[in-house]
């Protein structure tokens, strides 16, 4: 009997040393950390109701497209979506892409995924966040120069003076 309650906790465990390592990104973490924990929740209970077989038959709704044109849209935050986004970010996402991808091998595992469209869909997100494509690099983050801040860079040179390669203030 598979589960992804070890895999999600090692990912959790991961975010957690990632954002403890990076105070600049504290709250993408938070964020990320909390998806995780909704999609394990999710997975946990249709691999319940999947066992049980009680799985709920899919519904099929009509698009609201154009229908409510005075609906207002709250701003969404969107996380990055290129294959394997999370390696550059975080160091252990290297370690939680290969414990996916031999989870994802079990026999039980296929046979769940090809069952329960809606878990398809959440493993997809965990797949794209984790798994970089054989032949691919790895995608890598620039990250934004935060020192010496500009602020302290116009005081410097109004001083007459300028930074050296080592980063130490020199006189012109």
């Amino acid at each position: 009997m598979f589960t992804f309650t070890y895999f999600l906790a090692g990912l959790q465990a991961a975010i957690a040393v990632a954002s403890a390592r990076d105070r600049g990104m504290s709250m993408f973490f938070v964020g990320l950390w909390n998806r995780v924990g909704r999609m394990g929740r999710r997975l946990e209970k249709l691999i319940a109701l999947w066992q049980a077989g009680m799985l709920p038959k899919a519904r099929v709704r009509e698009s609201e497209a154009g229908a409510r044109l005075d609906r207002v849209r709250t701003e969404h935050v969107s996380a990055p979506n290129a294959r394997g986004w999370l390696h550059p970010r975080m160091a252990g996402a290297g370690q939680c892409a290969a414990m996916l991808e031999t989870l994802l091998t079990q026999e039980e595992c296929v046979r769940f995924l090809a069952e329960v469209p809606q878990a398809r869909k959440i493993v997809g997100v965990l797949v794209r966040m984790l798994i970089v494509p054989p032949g691919k690099p790895v995608p890598t983050m620039k990250r934004t120069l935060v020192w010496p801040p500009p602020a302290w860079q116009e005081a410097v040179r109004q001083a007459g003076m300028h930074i050296g390669p080592t980063g130490r203030i020199e006189w012109n």
